[in-house]
């Protein structure tokens, strides 16, 4: 395992790789303003005054697009082999929305779908 670089570093190349330039007046504080993070947080965590705690590492993935558990290992909170450890869940179905929706009742199923067909929203 290669030794993990800082936080701070990892912080800023992601940054950079999504467009923010950290040598342009106001890039820090665009990417606080996207992240829902105080300007001053971003601050110390670029300039390697502080480490992200596990609430800022939500908003901090969400705008860089990636998931939290990958932000979670950058920062050290989790092992980096933990990153990819649980697989992404499948996509719901059709099916899945409308047992959510009306629950495991049969004629409330086919009672949705029927107007579903009729408001042609419901692919067969």
């Amino acid at each position: 395992m290669t030794p993990q670089k800082p936080f701070a570093t990892w912080l800023a190349e992601e940054m950079s790789l999504r467009g923010y330039d950290l040598n342009r007046y106001g890039e820090r504080a665009r990417f606080a303003r996207d992240a829902g993070l105080h300007d001053s947080i971003v601050s110390r965590l670029l300039r390697g005054n502080a480490e992200p705690d596990i609430r800022s590492c939500l908003p901090i993935a969400r705008v860089l697009g990636c998931k939290t558990t990958r932000v979670l290992a950058a920062a050290g909170l989790i092992p980096e082999d933990e990153d990819d450890a649980m697989p992404a869940p499948r996509p719901l179905t059709q099916r899945d929305h409308l047992v959510g929706l009306v629950g495991n009742d049969i004629a409330a199923q086919e009672a949705v779908i029927v107007l579903l067909r009729a408001l042609g929203k419901w692919a067969s």
